[in-house]
């Protein structure tokens, strides 16, 4: 059975989402380059010859869910799973204001 790790099991289901390779790339805090060479490797182990049938099989396959990414679309802190700054308290260290 074709394991996924973190990163592939989250970047197949935001595609599987509906994002696109930009959005996605984003909120990972890659490029959209390694959005589409990692997909590739992942439909690949899993033999899919497209995207939406490698979502059809990780499915099926009962391959563990991601944990959630935040939604901010990059304009806290480009998609990384940390915690949002609080409003109004400011991000230590960085001079920036909630």
């Amino acid at each position: 059975m074709p394991t996924l790790d973190e990163r592939e099991a989250m970047l197949l289901a935001l595609l599987a989402d509906g994002l696109t390779d930009e959005s996605v790339a984003i909120r990972l805090g890659i490029s959209e380059r390694t959005v589409r060479r990692t997909m590739a490797s992942i439909m690949l182990r899993l033999g899919a010859r497209s995207r939406f049938q490698a979502g059809l099989i990780a499915a099926r396959l009962g391959l563990p869910a991601p944990a959630t990414v935040c939604t901010c679309a990059g304009t806290c802190h480009r998609g990384r799973r940390q915690p949002a700054p609080v409003p109004g308290r400011g991000v230590a260290g960085s001079g920036l204001r909630g």
